[in-house]
């Protein structure tokens, strides 16, 4: 059986661009980095930061424990870029 290649190509709309890893509040964040969000319980994992023409966000894994949901916020909302990871790992 033939084995299957991956898809490189990019499955996103003209001028979209998807990053894995940004600068927020002064630290690097990367996949599986710890955010806190304002106004929001819970810690999230970075996902992805997402830049259109007119709008820019992240994707982010978490939330009250228990209830870990796949979320999107405006940069700008993000509290706190977290040193020590303390959510399952699973969840990332």
């Amino acid at each position: 059986m033939k084995k299957r290649s991956k898809n490189t190509q990019s499955n996103l709309p003209a001028g979209w661009v998807e990053n894995k890893q940004i600068t927020i509040n002064g630290r690097s964040v990367e996949v599986g980095t710890e955010l806190s969000i304002r106004g929001e319980s819970g810690r999230f994992r970075f996902v992805n930061h997402m830049v259109t023409p007119k709008h820019e966000w992240i994707d982010v894994i978490g939330g009250k424990k228990g209830y870990e949901k796949f979320r999107s916020f405006r940069i700008d909302s993000v509290r706190t870029v977290h040193r020590i990871a303390r959510t399952r790992q699973s969840i990332g």
